[in-house]
């Protein structure tokens, strides 16, 4: 189904009426996966801001999509209120994830410009969100908010572990692919979300979107654990 949405699926547990099982399911498989990362990444032996941010990355995904999956299921007990704690980690996830890999790059101008564009991008996200939560309709149209949240995670991933990936590539490491390829493979997932293209009532536009992203993040963390061994070498600013 394109262009709509199936019915949720609802099922009783403990005597609570809740629905949307598979994307419970799958946000917490997203989350745990990503907090375990977070915790691979600090076993890393580095003091640079590079591996600090990939794990506070892992971790504010990794939380975020948990709550988000609680958000889906107790939809009917929480309302448009159990959205908003994983609506909030989205775009703290991006700034990690653009900070990080701005942090390593050479060129000291560039990486002043970048960092400065993201900490303000960071700041007019939030408020374009709050503005739209205090002023749109959101308990009829509850995609509303998610809709500034989803073009700043296209945006910033795109660049930051897109395009900063494969300047890097050529310039520091071909190891940095991995990340570029981790976009590729999750940047559908928003494609998937916002068209809503639906597979089957049981696994539908966001549970395909969790596994994409899952799938992204695994990309992602393999490009670190690759290039950790070696990043003490590339020249700082």
């Amino acid at each position: 189904m394109i262009g709509a949405d199936f019915e949720k699926i609802h099922f009783v547990l403990f005597g609570l009426n809740l629905v949307e099982p598979m994307a419970f399911i799958t946000d917490l498989i997203m989350g745990s996966l990503s907090i375990y990362f977070a915790f691979k990444v600090r076993q890393i032996e580095s003091n640079l801001a590079f591996y600090t941010y990939w794990r506070l990355f892992f971790v504010i995904f990794g939380y975020g999509a948990i709550l988000g999956g609680i958000g889906h299921t107790f939809f009917n007990q929480l309302g448009v209120a159990g959205k908003f704690p994983s609506w909030i980690c989205g775009p703290l996830t991006v700034y990690c994830l653009e900070q990080a890999m701005i942090s390593i790059h050479p060129i000291e101008k560039r990486f002043n410009l970048f960092k400065l564009i993201s900490t303000l991008k960071l700041f007019v996200v939030y408020t374009v969100f709050i503005v739209i939560c205090i002023n749109a309709p959101i308990t009829e149209k509850i995609e509303l908010p998610f809709l500034p949240i989803a073009i700043n995670t296209i945006l910033g991933v795109s660049f930051a572990a897109g395009i900063l990936a494969y300047w890097y590539k050529k310039k520091l490491s071909a190891k940095f692919k991995y990340f570029y390829l981790g976009v590729l493979v999750m940047l559908p997932a928003s494609a998937i979300f916002l068209l809503k293209i639906n597979l089957h009532q049981w696994f539908d536009k966001n549970d395909l979107s969790h596994v994409l992203m899952s799938a992204g993040i695994i990309y992602f963390y393999i490009g670190i654990t690759k290039i950790s061994k070696g990043l003490k070498e590339v020249p700082l600013s």
